[in-house]
């Protein structure tokens, strides 16, 4: 069967990925194009900021060739396992996984309109090895170079309404800081130990590992849709560090050995199921607990910064609708995610 563009983009991609030289003539055969054509699909990886060797005689090469999720092995590892989001879809690059999402779900809501006001659409995910307009909290931009992180976003439209969602993106946050914790590789790098700064952020000794961005709609007592997108640093080049605003880490700085990416992922997506689940049937409640025991700053000095003021104070945890509460001076002040940002004070 003839290949589409994407299809021949994809398979160059993976030949590449091995870190080794491949002639010209070499790629052309298994890709079925001319030499010219294979230059021309080469240039489209490099228009991806994919560093891509070319050497007379030798042929191309992607230098330490790249670590992609294997789509056919995360499907095999994530079986029946996806209670709430079992469509998974894995793209080279995309403008923005959670635009994506955003508008998957909008086309399913105009197939169903006049449906049974009850009906809820199965859930799905994105990953995306590339993202060109990849954003975060407050529209900042994301810097999601290829094959570098960690890129996606999971869609699920849930029978309960925007009221009762308090706190889902701090739970999200567990959800994923227990996951690293508890990885085998982890083990060995006790004083590694990933925590969480209020309200979407995943810290290893203070350099950012991860963040989250919530978004959500509908109404407050029927249903809603929620757009939960998730960057995770995983072996970004130290290049990158110009265009970002703040300290950050590596996921495999702080492992004591490699682990298998897709493996990874996939565990990753059975924990955040889990922890949705949980969420629905128990509310924040069940998560409490385990904020203040993974805070980066519980009972230490902190500043939270409002549109119009600083406010010093300690840490002292988060309410029942994840809510964080400071001790200032003044007593004690309740503070909502998107009004604020954290640091903690050195």
């Amino acid at each position: 069967m003839k290949m589409d563009a994407n299809q021949r983009v994809n398979l160059l991609l993976n030949v590449l990925a091995d870190g080794e030289f491949h002639s010209g003539q070499h790629l052309a055969e298994q890709i079925g194009v001319s030499r010219t054509a294979v230059w021309k699909l080469v240039a489209k990886l490099q228009s991806w900021d994919i560093e891509i060797y070319s050497v007379k005689g030798k042929g191309y090469k992607i230098p330490d060739g790249l670590n992609l999720i294997d789509k056919n092995k995360l499907d095999s590892l994530v079986e029946n396992r996806l209670k709430h989001f079992p469509q998974i879809d894995l793209l080279t690059t995309i403008d923005s996984t959670s635009t994506y999402i955003s508008n998957k779900w909008d086309k399913s809501a105009e197939k169903r309109n006049g449906q049974n006001k009850n009906f809820i659409s199965s859930g799905r995910v994105c990953i995306a090895e590339h993202q060109s307009e990849g954003r975060g909290r407050k529209g900042n931009q994301w810097i999601s170079p290829f094959g570098a992180n960690l890129y996606f976003s999971i869609g699920i439209e849930l029978p309960v309404g925007l009221s009762v969602l308090g706190g889902l993106s701090l739970a999200i946050g567990i959800g994923l800081t227990e996951a690293i914790n508890n990885l085998e590789a982890q083990k060995v790098k006790t004083a590694q130990q990933v925590k969480l700064k209020w309200p979407n952020d995943l810290l290893c000794n203070n350099r950012k590992l991860a963040g989250i961005l919530v978004e959500a709609s509908g109404d407050s007592n029927d249903t809603s849709f929620i757009n939960i997108g998730i960057g995770i640093n995983w072996d970004m080049p130290e290049k990158f560090s110009k265009e970002i605003n703040q300290p950050w880490i590596n996921l495999l700085e702080i492992l004591s050995k490699k682990i298998d990416k897709t493996r990874f992922m996939a565990n990753l997506l059975i924990e955040l199921d889990q922890t949705i689940d949980r969420f629905i049937h128990q509310g924040f409640e069940a998560f409490n607990k385990k904020w203040e025991k993974n805070s980066a700053f519980i009972d230490q000095a902190v500043t939270i910064k409002t549109h119009n003021a600083n406010i010093d104070g300690i840490e002292k945890g988060i309410d029942k609708n994840g809510a964080i509460i400071v001790q200032t001076n003044q007593g004690e002040k309740t503070f909502y995610s998107g009004e604020v940002s954290l640091r903690g004070k050195q």
